[in-house]
C-alpha cells in the first residue's frame, strides 16, 4: 500500500522520536517501503539570524545529517530502504515540499499535547494533515 514513507523528526524530541521511528518501522516492513527521514531546522527570526555564525546552515546541517544517519541505523531496515535529508525553513512548509519531492505517499510525524498558541494558530502537525497531498499519521 505505501512506497514512500516520510518520517518528519524534531531532533530535540528524542523520546517522541523513538515512538515514531517505531510506527515507521513496523509500517516500511509490512509493506516494503522506503524510508525517507526529515528534520526542518527552523528559519531564525531576522533579529537573531544577524547574530548567528556565517555558516550557521552548515553547522546545523552536519550535526542533523549525522544524527538522521544514527537514527536510520537504528531502524535496521534493509540496506538502501532508508535515506535522509534536512531542510531549513517553516516546519509544516518544508515537511510538505520534502514529501512532494520524494514521492511520499505516506507521511509519519508526531504531535506534542496542544497549549494555547496551538488552539489559536494549529500545530506543525495539523497543518501537515490539512495541507498534505497524501496520508499523513500523527503519532502522539
Amino acid at each position: 500500500m505505501f512506497k514512500t514513507i516520510l518520517v518528519a523528526l524534531d531532533l530535540e524530541d528524542s523520546d517522541h522520536n523513538r515512538k515514531i521511528l517505531g510506527a515507521a518501522k513496523h509500517i516500511a516492513e509490512a509493506n516494503g517501503a522506503d524510508v525517507h527521514l526529515l528534520t526542518v531546522v527552523a528559519a531564525a527570526p531576522a533579529v537573531i539570524s544577524q547574530y548567528l555564525h556565517e555558516n550557521f546552515e552548515q553547522m546545523a546541517s552536519g550535526q542533523a545529517q549525522t544524527e538522521l544517519e544514527r537514527l536510520g541505523t537504528e531502524l535496521d531496515l534493509k540496506s538502501g530502504k532508508v535515506s535522509s535529508s534536512i531542510r531549513f525553513g517553516t516546519v509544516y512548509d518544508e515537511v510538505i515540499a520534502e514529501a512532494q519531492h520524494v514521492q511520499a505517499d505516506l507521511i509519519i510525524t508526531g504531535s506534542h499535547k496542544p497549549n494555547v498558541t496551538d488552539y489559536l494558530i494549529g500545530s506543525n502537525a495539523s497543518r501537515v494533515v490539512r495541507h498534505a497531498a497524501c496520508s499523513v499519521l500523527v503519532v502522539r
